[in-house]
């Protein structure tokens, strides 16, 4: 019995190299290249810390009338509700460098 089991693996695996050819060997190595290749270009791609920014929330004083800061990582565009003297405001954070260097956050509830 084990000597038919022998000679039908044998057999298949002879068919089977035929059947695809001597190109599987090559194939099945540029395959496992291409993936080596793309998982160390995916890890050697430090994912940048996020930033922290300071933004300026226009139209507004603190008690000693200076304008309010608002510090955070979140990104431009990014809609947010500090507080301002009391009340809750939307405010729409931007890409703007003000003479200060922070960054202008722009009022979206004044009338």
């Amino acid at each position: 019995m084990p000597a038919l089991v022998s000679l039908a693996l044998d057999q298949g695996l002879d068919l089977l190299g035929t059947a695809l050819g001597q190109w599987l060997l090559v194939m099945l190595l540029a395959a496992a290249a291409a993936g080596t290749v793309l998982c160390r270009r995916i890890r050697a791609t430090p994912s940048e810390p996020p930033r922290v920014r300071c933004f300026t929330l226009l139209r507004t004083e603190g008690a000693d009338g200076t304008p309010v800061r608002y510090e955070t990582t979140r990104p431009s565009g990014t809609k947010i509700t500090p507080w301002v003297n009391g009340r809750q405001r939307l405010y729409e954070l931007t890409d703007v460098q003000l003479e200060d260097g922070t960054y202008a956050a722009e009022p979206l509830d004044r009338f």
